[in-house]
């Protein structure tokens, strides 16, 4: 009798009250059920909460998950983030019906903000059932994305499924390769809220007609090509149709070279056309990443040619305060190297070395001018990739004596010109993974290894007295700024390393212990000053 009078206690809260109340259940999925199956009232707000995610890692899932919402309609517009992740088995093909069925039930979720897709068949397994995932799956989740992009001459209609869409994630194939076509899938740059946009291993076509009538229609502030086929000509097309974009990526196909495509730059070999690509969004570009493949095709990737462009450049991307590239892009060559053409406003220019270009930032820098006559620079960084997880052994490489003087001495190169200097180091944990990085494999681990302004410039040099070698913040008179680093500073600098990529790269339990006492070994080693 008292759990009746308490239950109708609560029940007779305000809706807004026990929607509140519920809503701290959110992260407890047992408890949520046991409340759903309490009374009527509770059963939807509850629901709401139990169908916001669905996360489908196996097709095993797909028959419960059919039956709960043929039960209940309104499960289906509870989902607020879906992840379609099928693990590959090899009787896939036979979940085919399921899957269809699962797929039709995307024009009802009206509630979708967060959207991930990967295809089963991806890493080389699309002559196994692959066709089936392009010609149906696929296709599914094009027809339900076209009928909520914008129509010429028509509104968006809220009441559809996916028309609250703010973030896609989409990974693929074609039918019989590594690469799939956009085909109809050109309402991806068309949709009325998607935000954040990240699609893999597209071929775009050289053009994209379908687009011309969207110019500065979509609320797009994000777009991601990851080891794709971007064509300058299709990529305009694309580029017009965002009111605002902010973050662009252009990841040329840079690993996916073994299949049926081969080495296909196509960004840097027609430097001004891609200029004029990226001309829509000059407005609103905040930040601005290229990955390319051209570095493989040149006769001397160390020493890139420097571009010679027609017009401002990128003088009229007022708001580009991030550029990253490498030394062979058109953006490098064309913009960096001629700083007159350069945005007005960049503060922070990254320069990644390919993973796998030979050479070493490490060991040799490139010539430090062309970034002091970028008169807004504040931040230059070099990320070096490396399959080394050591950190012992990497730390000797990082930090050899000479080396990091020479390192140094460019900082304060910099420094003197108002820029600060930081180095990273891209460490993959296996060697053999290439982006797209799909769901549960590792990604790259990037370590800044040195930080000018962190190591700092004001200090007494007294090898023979290590002691003294390093800043000491209660002397009040200010230490002098030199170039130079003590023996001491460079020990310090040397541990300073492994610790961080002692704490930052991912290590398995079982090699814990070994790392740990052999970082022991080496830091004691250096403090004793032994050679």
């Amino acid at each position: 009798m008292a759990t009746q009078q308490q239950q109708s206690r609560f029940l007779s809260l305000p809706t807004e009250l026990i929607i509140d109340v519920v809503s701290y259940l959110s992260d407890d999925c047992p408890a949520l059920v046991s409340l759903a199956c309490t009374c009527r009232r509770l059963q939807p707000l509850a629901e709401e909460l139990i169908y916001a995610v669905i996360e489908l890692r196996s097709t095993d899932d797909l028959h419960d998950l059919l039956n709960a919402f043929s039960r209940r309609f309104e499960r289906i517009a509870a989902v607020r983030t879906l992840k379609i992740l099928y693990e590959y088995h090899p009787s896939l093909a036979t979940t085919v019906e399921e899957r269809n069925a699962f797929n039709a039930c995307l024009g009802e979720m009206k509630g979708l903000k967060d959207w991930h897709v990967e295809s089963p068949y991806d890493n080389y397994k699309w002559t196994e059932g692959g066709n089936e995932w392009v010609e149906q799956d696929m296709e599914s989740f094009r027809t339900a994305l076209e009928k909520v992009s914008y129509s010429l001459g028509q509104s968006l209609q809220v009441d559809l499924g996916l028309a609250q869409l703010n973030k896609l994630i989409l990974h693929s194939h074609g039918a019989t390769s590594d690469f799939w076509d956009l085909g109809g899938f050109h309402c991806l740059f068309r949709h009325p809220s998607l935000r954040y946009l990240h699609v893999s291993c597209l071929s775009l076509p050289a053009d994209i007609p379908e687009l011309a009538q969207f110019s500065s229609t979509t609320p797009l502030t994000t777009l991601i090509f990851d080891e794709c086929d971007i064509k300058p000509s299709s990529l305009r097309c694309i580029l017009a149709t965002p009111k605002s974009l902010k973050h662009l990526t252009l990841g040329e196909n840079v690993f996916n070279i073994h299949g049926d495509r081969g080495i296909t730059p196509r960004l840097s070999r027609a430097p001004h056309a891609s200029l004029q690509a990226l001309l829509p969004v000059a407005h609103s570009l905040e930040s601005l990443t290229h990955y390319d493949p051209i570095y493989s095709t040149l006769p001397d990737p160390e020493r890139p040619v420097e571009l010679k462009l027609d017009g401002d450049g990128m003088r009229n991307f007022p708001l580009l305060t991030y550029l990253e590239c490498d030394p062979c892009s058109f953006l490098y060559r064309g913009i960096i190297l001629a700083p007159t053409l350069a945005p007005p406003n960049l503060a922070t220019l990254r320069i990644h070395r390919p993973r796998r270009q030979v050479g070493n930032f490490f060991e040799e820098l490139p010539d430090f001018t062309p970034y002091t006559r970028l008169g807004s620079l504040n931040t230059l960084e070099f990320v070096q990739p490396t399959s080394i997880k050591l950190p012992t052994h990497l730390a000797e490489c990082v930090c050899e004596a000479e080396r990091l003087r020479e390192r140094h001495a460019i900082g304060y190169k910099l420094h003197r010109h108002g820029v600060n200097l930081k180095m990273y180091m891209e460490i993959h944990e296996s060697g053999g993974l290439i982006p797209p990085y799909l769901h549960g494999e590792p990604t790259p681990k990037t370590v800044c290894l040195y930080d000018a302004a962190e190591v700092g410039f004001s200090r007494k040099i007294e090898d023979n007295l290590p002691d003294k070698s390093i800043v000491d913040k209660n002397v009040e008179e200010p230490l002098p700024e030199t170039d130079q680093l003590g023996k001491f500073d460079i020990i310090c600098l040397k541990n300073e390393v492994r610790m961080a990529i002692f704490h930052e790269t991912l290590i398995d339990d079982t090699d814990m212990f070994q790392h740990h006492m052999e970082f022991r070994h080496y830091l004691i080693h250096d403090m004793v000053g032994e050679d």
